[in-house]
């Protein structure tokens, strides 16, 4: 398996890269980054964007990690997805299905990745975190899925996509995952 992290985004909300914040001594992206590995996903496809250049260095040196930059960020949810699958499938053509994280949910750890893992196999192709009432990201696609993804288009994301396909989804509770950082108040909030 697989894994992809999404941080490409500009954080126009929050008004700095909210993929450096820092929770618990590590900025968000490290932090994701290594909650990926640590649940077992190889490679960890990191996909940056608009704040790439400083995004970047927050990852030196963690082994395991290859970075991706999706030049048309600002197309979309929907283009970051695509190339983390896309970067998937040229450098692990044989991966099975695709872990799908954010940056932005600092409660999600290895362990809440580790349950979604844990459900993924031949018979449950679509995994995802179910949280206030809804289900989305963190979430697991089998492979025969990368071609749907590669074809979403502006902001829909994988969640969204998931949310049309609910008969066909196992669904694990993650009440973690409700926990994002959008503003400056969620970070104050939830970064303490």
């Amino acid at each position: 398996m697989a894994a992809v992290v999404l941080a490409a985004g500009a954080s126009t909300r929050l008004g700095q890269p909210k993929q450096l914040l820092i929770h618990q001594g590590e900025p968000l992206i490290r932090q994701a980054a290594q909650a990926a590995i640590a649940a077992g996903a190889s490679p960890v496809i990191v996909v940056l964007g608009a704040n790439a250049d400083v995004v970047a260095p927050a990852l030196h040196s963690l082994n395991g990690v290859t970075l991706t930059t999706n030049h048309r960020w600002h197309d979309g949810l929907a283009s970051s997805l695509a190339a983390g699958v896309t970067a998937v499938m040229v450098s692990a053509p044989e991966t099975d299905g695709i872990l799908i994280a954010v940056s932005d949910q600092p409660l999600i750890d290895a362990i809440a990745l580790r349950r979604l893992v844990e459900k993924f196999n031949e018979h449950h192709r679509l995994v995802a975190a179910e949280y206030s009432g809804t289900i989305g990201v963190p979430a697991i696609v089998g492979r025969e899925h990368f071609d749907a993804l590669c074809a979403l288009e502006g902001d829909t994301g994988a969640g969204r996509w998931l949310r049309t396909r609910l008969a066909h989804v196992t669904r694990v509770p993650t009440p973690d995952a409700a926990i994002d950082v959008d503003t400056a108040r969620d970070a104050e909030r939830h970064l303490r």
